[in-house]
């Protein structure tokens, strides 16, 4: 399916890992709730660096031990430029597997060498998966989404947040591009078949001020609260560099009735035992939840 944008939309698998038959699979037995709340976990994870597989180990062994519960409590790890041997570390990770389930399972679904992945608690009965490839990039980037139940308070029916993973163009010369990949995600985050929407991601905003505001075009909000404080800034300092610390990762959101807690920013100095920094990017945690009806 296309949208005005001439982007592609098509559904993804998503798997999680079955201990009997030890592989991968798409109907995995686990028992299903729907949550009263929901951490949001996104992060770039730097495809371009070498040792990607230590260093998404490191990162995973981070957010397992500083940043979620034991075990983890419900829970969308958003992940942006994995590669081949980083996503074969996520999906033999023995937490991921016990925990997550994994969209995609494999790299088949991206366009270049490099993608997205979304991880969803397998206790969450998630329903559509799917991806969304820009027609307008020209690095092949895409938005993964993915449809979550959350328990509204005060009723016993459940809200439905549709939650992206989206990787924007990158650098000056990809300005022209990023306004219209997020509105072709707001489009979706604000579809009739869902209550709300949340997308995270490396949102790339590095140009005027008319960059600065593309979420405000598309109809969203920011999830942070300091947005011009440097302790908001998610990239820039692993290692400093020629060009200055910047909030190049965000969380945006529109929705009746969602809370979305302020960003926090996760992973600063994080380095892999061999002295690697995890990652040239820093994480971002928000919880999700709906408030009461005011009828």
């Amino acid at each position: 399916m296309s949208n005005s944008f001439g982007d592609i939309l098509y559904p993804v698998k998503a798997q999680g890992w079955s201990f009997r038959k030890a592989k991968w699979i798409s109907k995995y037995r686990c028992m299903k709730e729907s949550p009263k709340e929901l951490r949001l976990i996104t992060w770039n994870v730097d495809f371009m660096a070498p040792g990607s597989r230590e260093r998404l180990l490191c990162i995973l062994s981070y957010l397992q031990k500083s940043v979620l519960s034991s075990p983890p409590e419900p829970s969308c790890i958003l992940l942006q430029e994995l590669e081949e041997d980083s996503l074969d570390a996520l999906l033999s990770h023995e937490w991921v597997r016990k925990y997550y389930a994994v969209i995609p399972p494999t790299c088949e679904y991206w366009r270049v060498h490099y993608g997205n992945a979304t991880l969803v608690s397998r206790s969450i009965p998630f329903q559509n998966p799917q991806m969304l490839d820009f027609a307008n990039s020209r690095m092949g980037r895409s938005a993964i989404f993915v449809d979550i139940p959350i328990l509204s308070p005060n009723t016993e029916g459940v809200r439905t947040v549709r939650v992206a993973n989206a990787h924007l163009e990158s650098l000056l010369q990809g300005t022209p591009a990023r306004p219209d990949q997020l509105k072709a995600i707001a489009e979706l985050l604000t579809a009739k078949d869902v209550n709300a929407g949340v997308v995270g991601g490396d949102m790339n905003m590095i140009g005027d001020s008319r960059d600065q505001n593309i979420h405000v075009a598309a109809g969203l909000d920011d999830a942070c609260l300091f947005r011009d404080d440097p302790s908001s800034h998610t990239w820039g300092y692993q290692p400093p560099c020629q060009y200055p610390p910047r909030r190049m990762d965000r969380v945006f959101f529109v929705g009746e009735r969602l809370i979305v807690d302020s960003v926090e920013v996760i992973g600063k100095g994080l380095r892999t035992k061999d002295g690697r920094w995890a990652s040239d990017h820093r994480g971002l945690v928000t919880t999700l939840s709906f408030s009461g009806s005011t009828d």
